[in-house]
């Protein structure tokens, strides 16, 4: 990785260099793609363009402005790489750019003073197109050529600082043999020194959380068995437990402090409810709740636009809302009026400078993956800087309706259907089920997936069913044990309801997913033959009982205890629930697909679920991919996957 000096035609490509021209001359502060395109050696079935642009990958992946004001650092994706070029704020003209090399990958971005990035880069593999390594962080100064390596124990930096950085380091271990973090500060001038010492945890493997003076707060840890310990740090040095989920059953994470470094805010769980924000006071230890939702958890924490305190979060099981503690707060009232000045996009202020006076705001939507702006304060005013994927327009996307269901036991379900542009006849519809199933859920915003089936003229049905994320720890909980059972149900209730509610066709329904997802549509096809005309599955599970001997789960304490808590360990019934163990009773079509480089869930479920089937009669579609994990990151991959799933969906929806 190196850095380039002052802008000259070397620094970048002809391609590069005529984009940014024809935005000067043009007077306009919108940025536009790096990007040559996609390669063209793809492997058949053929891909149609709309597909193609809907998985490209992001044009622009991050903006941030410098302290003073003066700079934009944006990182952009070319087709040898990523690159970080550093812009004038008032011309839009390319000053400095950081090139991690071919095939680079920049994953972390943050102005420590006017003049100096901290960038985080690493290089993607060629075969499998994603990085296999833990980034390198860089301390990069403007004007000078090559930047600094920082350590690799680099724990972050502390706030109005550009000298010193903290590193983690081990103060000792416990008799288990792990380390008992420590966090010292040290000057970047002398990296490889040991430093001055900030504070030790007193409980191993800790995450340590540090206020804006560079004081640790707080450290959290969890066990093997699963179990939370949260301690806070006070003014006296001494530490005290604020939660242990051994005793509480809850988790609680630090989310914030004030700029003031007298507030904490808390994302705290609760047993029947909804998480809530917390405040805890450090001073007299007092802890109030501020935001609490009766059915959603708080979904993004919103903070000033300083960026150093939070003062709201969205909430909603459909389309987000913005709420705040403290509607008096002058940040409060700002941010209000720039929410109201995006309508239908959730707006998150990614940086601002030291005064405030300017800042870069990111929205995104359920059409739009995200777009940059940069807004100046004093006079409301806010340019376009550019589209994160300029190729894909919002206006010919299509929009998505938040949905609620009542399951047949009466828990309430929410969920999102998105229907294609209207024909003549209602139309078919895939049900897409998300993957986890836990800690995880289908969101409101912009998702490829479901636009790709959109635009070639299919509903989409997702539904958060029990076990989701999002919805209180309640909610979770009541998916655990229900692999194949009530969780399988809630889906096939929510199929059901959009047929009766006339959004598709009930003739021509599918269902698809990943993970997870692939599990259930097979246990879909298993259960609801009738309701369903094919099912696909993406790196499913599909035998229940292997995950207690195949996979990376099982081969650590806590992914048992993982695994015995979601899943239960009577092998009878896991048998029951498991597409590979009743393949007989299987009779849709099916198609499978699976990376053989799969750790999570080894390719060794798909070949049985495909070795049963063929067994029975009923031999699935099937491909795998050699370079692919748990998904799919490889790009010729993705479309040809993409090719096959459309064209297995068109044949059975007919």
């Amino acid at each position: 990785m190196w850095l380039m000096g002052q802008k000259t035609a070397s620094l970048y490509s002809p391609l590069a260099a005529s984009h940014i021209s024809d935005i000067r001359n043009r007077g306009e502060r919108m940025l536009i793609s790096l990007l040559l395109g996609l390669a063209t050696a793809v492997a058949p079935p053929a891909v149609d363009d709309t597909t193609r642009q809907l998985l490209r990958r992001a044009d622009f992946e991050a903006a941030m402005i410098s302290p003073d004001g003066e700079h934009l650092a944006v990182s952009s994706h070319t087709p040898d790489g990523t690159i970080v070029s550093v812009l004038d704020r008032r011309t839009m003209e390319t000053q400095y750019q950081v090139l991690p090399g071919k095939r680079g990958e920049v994953t972390e971005l943050t102005w420590v003073g006017p003049k100096v990035l901290v960038v985080g880069a690493n290089v993607a593999d060629e075969r499998y197109e994603a990085a296999l390594v833990d980034p390198a962080l860089f301390l990069v100064t403007l004007g000078e050529k090559h930047p600094k390596p920082l350590p690799v124990r680099f724990a972050g930096l502390i706030e109005g600082n550009d000298h010193e950085v903290l590193v983690v380091s081990c103060a000792g271990y416990d008799g288990e043999g792990n380390c008992k973090t420590k966090i010292s500060r040290v000057d970047t001038d002398h990296l490889l020194r040991d430093g001055t010492p900030v504070a030790s945890s007193p409980i191993a493997d800790a995450v340590m959380t540090l206020d804006h003076a560079g004081k640790v707060r707080f450290a959290r840890a969890m066990d093997k068995n699963a179990r939370q310990q949260l301690l806070v740090h006070g003014d006296d040095d001494s530490w005290k437990p604020l939660n242990d989920s051994a005793n509480s059953a809850v988790y609680v994470v630090p989310a914030g402090i004030s700029r003031d470094n007298r507030t904490a805010y808390l994302l705290t769980e609760h047993a029947a409810a909804p998480d809530s924000i917390d405040s805890y006071d450090f001073a007299t230890g007092a802890r109030k709740t501020l935001l609490q939702d009766k059915v959603s958890d708080p979904l993004d924490i919103i903070m000033s636009s300083d960026g150093l305190e939070p003062i709201g979060a969205w909430f909603g099981p459909g389309a987000p809302t913005a709420r705040f503690w403290n509607d008096a707060d002058p940040d409060v009232v700002w941010r209000k009026a720039l929410n109201t000045s995006f309508p239908g996009e959730q707006v998150q202020v990614t940086s601002a400078d030291a005064k405030g006076e300017h800042l870069i705001v990111r929205t995104i939507s359920d059409r739009d993956p995200g777009s940059f702006y940069l807004i100046d304060r004093a006079s409301g005013h806010g340019a376009l800087l550019f589209r994160a994927r300029p190729a894909v327009d919002p206006a010919r996307q299509m929009p998505t309706t938040t949905i609620n269901v009542t399951a047949r036991d009466g828990l309430i379900l929410h969920g999102f259907i998105t229907l294609p542009k209207p024909t003549a006849e209602l139309p078919p519809m895939v049900v897409m089920v998300h993957g986890g199933p836990f800690f995880i859920r289908d969101k409101w915003s912009y998702d490829e997936d479901t636009q790709i089936l959109a635009q070639h003229g299919y509903a989409v049905l997702r539904i958060n069913f029990r076990g989701s994320a999002g919805f209180g720890q309640d909610f979770m909980h009541r998916g655990y044990g229900q692999w194949g059972a009530a969780m399988q149900d809630d889906v096939s209730d929510a199929t059901r309801w959009a047929v009766a509610q006339g959004l598709a066709d009930g003739h021509r329904v599918c269902i698809y997913g990943g993970s997870y997802g692939g599990y259930a549509a097979l246990m879909g096809a298993l259960r609801e033959p009738s309701l369903y005309r094919c099912a696909a599955g993406l790196a499913g599970v599909y035998d229940l009982n292997k995950l207690y001997s195949w996979g990376d789960i099982f081969r650590s304490n806590y992914g048992m205890t993982y695994l015995r808590t979601v899943l239960g360990t009577d092998k009878v019934q896991l048998s029951s629930r498991s597409p590979s163990d009743h393949a007989t009773d299987i009779t849709i079509p099916v198609l499978l697909a699976h990376g053989i480089a799969d750790g999570r869930v080894p390719v060794d479920h798909a070949r049985q679920m495909r070795k049963a089937m063929t067994k029975a009669g009923h031999e699935p579609q099937y491909v795998e991919y050699q370079y692919e994990g748990h998904g799919l990151a490889v790009e010729k991959d993705q479309l040809d996957f993409w090719g096959r799933l459309l064209a297995f969906l068109d044949a059975n929806t007919q």
